[in-house]
């Protein structure tokens, strides 16, 4: 598991997102598609083998705030979608960029969780 490529693909969205709203992006982004938590290498692990460390203090905790990370993602492109540019950049540089790095500072603390589980070391 690469822990910080994992976490520098939900930060690239950032940037995916930023140039969507402001019309410089080529991509088709499909909100119903990005609201799916578990088709990124995070979700996969976190539904899949990684449900060998749903024990784990920050599991639970990380899950729920990927979850919600796809949700505000998908909002955005949404309100995007529907007209509403001004009404995706609110929510791009509030409630998604501050999720966003909670979400970078949970999974930094699960990735440690999983390194001490895996080598045997007391974790907290």
């Amino acid at each position: 598991m690469d822990w910080m490529e994992i976490i520098g693909a939900h930060v690239m969205w950032k940037q995916r997102l930023t140039a969507y709203v402001s019309g410089t992006s080529t991509e088709t982004l499909d909100p119903d598609t990005i609201r799916l938590d578990d088709r990124c290498a995070l979700g996969k692990w976190i539904y899949g083998d990684g449900q060998a460390m749903a024990s784990l203090p920050r599991f639970d905790e990380v899950r729920g705030l990927h979850a919600q990370f796809h949700q505000n993602a998908a909002e955005v492109v949404g309100l995007h979608q529907s007209g509403d540019t001004a009404g995706a950049e609110r929510l791009l540089n509030g409630e998604y960029s501050r999720l966003s790095e909670k979400l970078k500072h949970r999974i930094i603390g699960l990735s440690q969780q999983v390194k001490a589980a895996s080598e045997g070391i007391p974790r907290f």
